[in-house]
């Protein structure tokens, strides 16, 4: 009749050995970087009887990150919500665990289908605690935060617990672009990963030496950039070079830079293998096989993680380091949608949170933003204003450019006031 539990917050690093078997008991809603509570939630509603009830407090990471797809579709279809409850990164328990209460009701008739409520109530109680002074007075704060949102809502690609005007915003931003996943034809790069930055990332005085011992090594030094150095509108770092070393590479014609490693081998011979394989001592763990030469031109950087967009344009041809992450792209006006606050407010709805209030700008979600077709009279004012910027960053005159910028964007996307009071914050 009831399935009430905290399942275990165990991530799926955690369980590989159990993975085989996690695969052959649960099939097709099986996923391989799924954590063990998604499995908790298939096992409580298969074992409630037609119009029980199962309330968990477990992870909400299932709501947004790519191995709770099949999750969020049992949830929202196998049985009909009830009460959604997102604590976000609030302490509810001494660790940090980003907790939500979910209520649901079974149902054993056939899965839902698109306008069909099953019998169900088509909408829920959501509600999104934002602050630590809620949860001395939950009851109450569920009663003022709380709202119906409709089960359609809850979408397959991910949840979104808000109000209707913001689902309807999202909706007509949705229809407005193109997502930029698709924009770039899947063009996203992950950056280079070398497993031991002391021995492969050098400055500019051992560049020159290395060079000076045998110029052939320039050929294998390429300039570098990490995510601290990446910040918005533009990427520098003028003294940091990379040992660009892939596996199966005859080192041993570039006696310089071999010499240069040999200070570091014990370490790095004990750098853990990829799943690809076991690479040599002197190479780089994860050396962008298929796609090295992307970093060769002119692109979109930015970090992995971040309170706001910073995206930068980078015309140094620098290779970058994991998890930093590269379009391949000379389109300073699609910079411009990335750190506007339309990216901004969209990231804040779909990226999954980690602690202090940063958010998780992977390619999943940075892929889902709506990017216009404008045409390249449309552009014009906004790439002008874009390479002022770059030209001059540290100038006082950037805040006034953004913003006007900012307005050119709302424009193009054909925003109301209320709606850009939304984006905005301030509705």
């Amino acid at each position: 009749d009831v399935v009430i539990a905290n399942p275990p917050y165990v991530r799926h690093e955690s369980i590989k050995d159990m993975k085989p078997e996690l695969k052959k008991q649960f099939g097709d809603f099986f996923c391989g970087t799924a954590d063990i509570y998604t499995y908790f939630y298939k096992l409580g509603i298969d074992i409630l009887r037609d119009k029980a009830h199962l309330c968990f407090i477990a992870p909400n990471k299932f709501m947004r990150a790519g191995y709770g797809k099949n999750t969020r579709k049992m949830l929202a279809t196998e049985v009909g919500p009830k009460v959604v409850i997102d604590f976000c990164d609030l302490p509810i328990f001494d660790a940090t665990t980003y907790p939500a209460i979910l209520l649901v009701e079974k149902r054993n008739s056939p899965p839902l289908k698109k306008g069909d409520s099953g019998g169900f109530s088509d909408k829920f109680l959501a509600a999104t605690f934002s602050n630590t002074e809620q949860l001395d007075h939950l009851e109450n704060t569920l009663s003022e935060i709380g709202f119906p949102m409709p089960v359609s809502a809850l979408k397959e690609e991910g949840w979104n617990l808000e109000r209707p005007e913001v689902l309807a915003l999202m909706e007509k931003l949705r229809k407005a672009g193109t997502p930029l996943g698709e924009y770039v034809q899947g063009r996203f790069y992950y950056g280079i990963k070398t497993g031991l930055n002391e021995a492969f990332v050098i400055d500019k005085k051992t560049r020159e030496r290395l060079i000076a011992e045998d110029p052939k090594s320039e050929e294998l030094i390429k300039p570098w950039l990490q995510g601290r150095d990446i910040k918005k509108w533009q990427a520098i770092n003028e003294d940091q070079f990379i040992l660009y070393i892939p596996w199966h590479f005859k080192i041993e014609t570039y006696p310089a830079i071999l010499k240069h490693l040999e200070q570091y081998r014990d370490e790095l011979e004990m750098r853990s293998p990829t799943e690809s394989g076991r690479y040599e001592w002197y190479a780089l763990q994860r050396y962008a096989a298929d796609y090295y030469k992307e970093f060769e031109k002119p692109k979109i950087v930015w970090g992995n993680l971040a309170t706001e967009p910073k995206f930068a344009y980078d015309s140094t041809l620098s290779y970058v380091s994991a998890p930093a992450n590269i379009i391949p792209i000379n389109d300073v006006f699609l910079l411009a949608v990335l750190n506007s606050p339309i990216c901004r407010w969209w990231i804040n709805l779909q990226a999954a949170v980690r602690a202090g209030g940063f958010l998780e700008y992977k390619p999943m979600y940075v892929g889902t933003v709506p990017v216009l077709s404008a045409s390249d009279k449309q552009k014009a004012p906004v790439n002008r204003h874009i390479q002022t910027i770059l030209a001059t960053p540290d100038s006082p005159d950037v805040p006034r450019l953004e913003k006007e910028i900012d307005k050119l964007i709302y424009e193009l996307y054909e925003l109301t006031s209320e709606e850009i009071a939304i984006v905005e914050g301030e509705r």
